[in-house]
C-alpha cells in the first residue's frame, strides 16, 4: 500500500480493505477486478491507485490485515490461563466467532491454498503459519509446565498436530467440500456435525495427548 492510503482515517482503510476482501472472495483473485473494488468500496479508479501499485498490492494488503485480525484472536487465547483443553475449545469457538464475522477474510485463506495461487502461497503462508505455531506451542508449553501433558510429548508433532485440526475446522465452516469431507468421517447423514459438534471432536482428539 502507499503512503496516501496510511494517511486514511483508520475507520476508511478498514471500509476499503473490507470491500476488497468481498470482492475477492466472492469472485477469487484471477476474476476480481479493480473496478469492481472501486465499485464496492465506493472509491475511484484514479484514487485506488494512489492508495496501492495494482490489484496484486490490494490482495497482499487485505490479506495481510486478515491475518493482523486473526493474530489478535491467537494471542488473546495464548494469554489466558485457561486449562489445556479449556483453551482449545475456547480458541475453536473464537474460531467459529471470527468466521462469522471475518467470513471473507476466511474464505480468501482457503483460496490460498489452491495451486492456482501457489505464487502468493510462497510469500505470504509464512506470515499466517507462524502465528498458529507460536500459538500451540506456547499453550503446550503452559500444559507442561501445569503437568497436564506429559514434558516427553514433542511439542512440533503436537503443534502441527493440533494446527491441522485448525485450518481443517476453519475450512469446513466456508468450503463446501471440507464440510462434506468432515462429514464423511463423523456423520452418515447429508447434515454432518454441528459446528459445536466438530470443536467437541476436535476437544476429544486434543484430550488423547493429555490421556497419553
Amino acid at each position: 500500500m502507499q503512503e496516501t492510503f496510511k494517511k486514511l482515517p483508520r475507520k476508511r482503510q478498514v471500509e476499503i480493505l473490507d470491500a476488497a476482501a468481498r470482492v475477492f472472495a466472492e469472485k477469487g483473485y484471477h476474476l476480481a477486478s479493480t473496478p469492481d473494488i472501486c465499485t464496492r468500496a465506493k472509491v475511484s479508479n484514479g484514487a485506488l491507485y494512489k492508495y496501492f501499485r495494482n490489484k496484486e498490492a490490494i490482495y497482499i494488503s487485505v490479506l495481510d490485515h486478515g491475518i493482523g485480525l486473526m493474530t489478535d484472536l491467537f494471542r488473546k487465547h495464548t494469554d489466558e490461563s485457561d486449562s489445556f483443553l479449556e483453551a482449545i475449545e475456547t480458541l475453536f469457538e473464537g474460531l467459529r466467532r471470527f468466521t462469522i464475522r471475518y467470513r471473507p477474510y476466511v474464505e480468501i485463506w482457503v483460496d490460498l491454498s489452491s495451486c492456482s495461487m501457489n505464487r502468493f502461497a510462497a510469500e505470504l503462508s509464512e506470515k499466517i503459519e507462524a502465528e498458529g505455531r507460536r500459538l500451540f506451542r506456547g499453550l503446550i508449553e503452559k500444559a507442561k509446565d501445569r503437568g497436564e501433558l506429559d514434558a516427553s510429548l514433542k511439542t512440533d508433532l503436537v503443534t502441527y498436530t493440533l494446527d491441522c485440526h485448525m485450518t481443517l475446522f476453519t475450512y469446513s465452516l466456508v468450503s463446501e467440500y471440507h464440510r462434506k469431507r468432515f462429514s464423511a468421517f463423523f456423520k452418515d447423514d447429508l447434515r454432518g456435525p454441528s459446528q459445536k459438534e466438530k470443536i467437541a471432536l476436535v476437544v476429544e482428539s486434543a484430550k488423547l495427548l493429555v490421556e497419553s
